[in-house]
Parts: structure tokens; C-alpha cells; sequence
């Protein structure tokens, strides 16, 4: 698999897969590509190339020291698409991810991307607002800082279970843990501090893909109704999805369901 070496001298890994249309796939914080791996087996059955980011500091990609924002997620994203080849491609991003692609569209002008999926996104849900009720607001973003930093272990398996509604095994939730731990504390503290900082709402106005919005019902980290229905309102040509059965992890609770609606947005 290759590893993409980014501006700054960071190798991003990329798990590439397949062939014919692309779909990028760019996962959420503190995890890595292999979340996405209920979708990959259906994707690739059907024709497509699947490829999966790990963004720097998680998963298999070079962890560094410095800047974790979503302008250098965003630029590291440019360099794979570029190294790559890949056009008119189909960009998924899910929760921090989600705000990770939003930025890249606007950021880079959409270059490479015909649609846009984002599934249970965190843009603009983690930014300022001032009539949150809801959701994670920044006094319960900081204790995930200060886990990441004094206890990451446990930090992360008390967020692995805040993930859903229907709570899967135990044996599940011990592989996320593991994919979560494949990160690196720092990058897993600063990205927290970025989705807690970074203000993304004007990115929606650059969008002008097709966009299908994935968002689960029951979420308690995005609330749909602070993050999916404003993504909807902010963004010409967007779809919303109302998955009735998923709190955050939809990626696993109606993973079906995502696969036909990804299916659905390819076409």
C-alpha cells in the first residue's frame, strides 16, 4: 500500500483498493481507515476503488510533532489525491473526518471530488456557537484533551461507548479501542483541541457536488439537529439521511444501510 509523502516531508498512509470510481475515504478522530471495513467488501464487489486515509498521527501513517489542523489535514489530503491520481472521485469523511473533506472542498476548490458524503459529521457541530444545548460542547471536549494526555487507555474506551445506540459486543468495542490506540497521544490531544477551535461553517458555501448527508437519529456527540440539518440548510445540493436506529457509530449500527446509501450516491 502506498505512502504518500506530504509537503511538509510526512508520509500519509493509504490503503488503496480496487478498481474503477473512486471513493476516498477520510475517518474520524481517534481512530483510522479500518473503521470503514463493513463498507469496503460491499464497495469493492461493486466495482469500485476504495481508498482509505489514515490522517497524520493515526493509524499507520507517520505521527509528528506540530501542526494537527484542519488546514493541514486538509493539505495532506491534496497530496494523496494528487500522488494519486484519483478523479472525479466520491469523498466520504466521517465525524472529525467529515470535517476534514468540508475544509478540503473548500480549500482546494473541490479538485479531484464529483460528491460528497459525510457521515455523522463533525462540521460544523464542534465549532462556536452560542445557543449549544447539546452535544459536545468545549468543557466536555477538554476532559477528552486531558484523557488523551494523562490516560489515553481509559479515555478511550469511555469514548468508544459514547460512540452508540445500540451498544455492540464488548469484543467490538475492544477493536476500536485498538484502533484508537494505534494514534499517538499527541496528535490524538491537538486534533481534539481543533475540532474544540476551528470554526468551519463558512466552508459550507463552497460546496457544489452533490452531497449526501448520513446522520444517525440518536446521536449524542453531533446532534442531528446542531450538525446534520444545518449542514443541510448550509449546502446547495444536499441530501440528508435520517438513519432511526444509529447514534454516532452509523459506520457499524445500520452499516447496510450506509453501504446502499453510498451505493446510491455513486451511481
Amino acid at each position: 500500500m502506498p505512502r504518500i509523502e506530504t509537503d511538509d516531508g510526512t508520509e500519509v498512509f493509504v490503503r488503496d483498493m480496487g478498481s474503477g470510481d473512486p471513493i476516498v475515504f477520510v475517518h474520524g478522530w481517534p481512530l483510522n481507515h479500518r473503521m470503514f471495513e463493513y463498507q469496503y467488501e460491499a464497495l469493492l464487489d461493486a466495482g469500485h476503488r476504495c481508498l482509505g486515509v489514515d490522517l497524520r498521527g493515526y493509524g499507520q501513517s507517520d505521527k509528528p510533532y506540530g501542526e494537527y489542523s484542519y488546514d493541514r489535514f486538509a493539505d495532506d489530503l491534496r497530496a494523496v489525491i494528487d500522488a494519486l491520481d484519483v478523479e472525479g472521485a466520491t469523498l466520504a469523511g466521517f465525524s472529525m473526518g467529515g470535517g476534514t473533506v468540508t475544509h478540503y472542498m473548500s480549500r482546494h476548490d473541490e479538485a479531484g471530488v464529483e460528491k460528497l458524503a459525510l457521515l455523522g459529521a463533525a462540521s460544523p457541530c464542534l465549532t462556536e456557537k452560542p445557543d449549544f444545548s447539546e452535544g459536545l460542547s468545549d468543557e466536555e471536549i477538554d476532559p477528552l484533551v486531558e484523557g488523551a494526555r494523562n490516560d489515553r487507555p481509559a479515555m478511550n474506551a469511555q469514548f468508544g461507548e459514547m460512540l452508540f445506540h445500540q451498544m455492540p459486543s464488548e469484543e467490538f468495542l475492544d477493536w476500536l479501542w485498538s484502533l484508537a490506540m494505534q494514534a499517538s497521544q499527541y496528535a490524538t490531544a491537538t486534533s481534539a483541541e481543533t475540532f474544540r477551535d476551528e470554526d468551519l461553517r463558512s466552508d459550507m458555501a463552497d460546496i457544489t457536488v452533490p452531497t449526501k448527508i448520513c446522520h444517525g437519529v440518536n446521536d449524542e456527540i453531533c446532534p442531528f439537529d446542531i450538525t446534520a440539518e444545518v449542514l443541510h440548510e448550509g449546502i446547495d445540493d444536499a441530501e440528508l439521511v435520517r438513519f432511526e436506529d444509529s447514534g454516532h457509530g452509523l459506520f457499524y449500527e445500520e452499516r447496510g444501510k450506509l453501504t446502499d446509501e453510498l451505493l446510491d450516491l455513486t451511481r
